[in-house]
């Protein structure tokens, strides 16, 4: 769904999205409306579905999954009800991060957060398989994050 947002939709959404822990008195300070006003805009975008989360971001290296891999997969069968299972598949992953349906040779690109090099293999061995309509995956394995962001800079 298009959102027409206002400038102070913006605002509120730059702010939360850098800090979302933001009280709502220094939120609407920021965006110069009440605190009422700041309080109805939050609840609209989170009706709207325009905020659809709000997270704390953990430093994967830091709780044990120090193995990131983005992960190509091409699909055998390339029909909705496939598709659609593998998704719901990835869903329930907790080691899967993202799942995202591209353009290009691959169907989807998968986001896997994992403790070491056998849990991925084992992630890999149990879900990535011909029975759960995988023709072929190819991993990339992260070495070093430059930049790790969930921000959509809105102006």
């Amino acid at each position: 769904m298009n959102q027409n947002l206002d400038n102070t939709d913006k605002a509120i959404l730059n702010l939360l999205q850098d800090d979302a822990t933001l009280p709502l008195k220094a939120v609407a300070e920021r965006v110069h409306v009440s605190i009422a006003t700041a309080q109805r805009r939050i609840q609209a975008l989170i009706d709207n579905g325009v905020i659809t989360k709000q997270v704390a971001i953990v430093d994967p290296n830091k709780v044990g999954y120090g193995l990131t891999a983005v992960v190509m997969i091409e699909m055998a069968r390339s029909n909705n009800s496939m598709q659609h299972r593998f998704e719901r598949l990835m869903n329930a992953q907790p080691q899967v991060m993202s799942c995202y349906e591209v353009s290009g040779d691959a169907d989807f690109m998968l986001m896997v957060n994992a403790k070491n090099m056998n849990d991925y293999h084992q992630f890999t061995r149990s879900l990535l398989t011909y029975e759960n309509n995988v023709r072929h995956f190819k991993s990339q394995f992260v070495m070093n994050f430059t930049k790790i962001g969930t921000k959509i800079l809105l102006d």
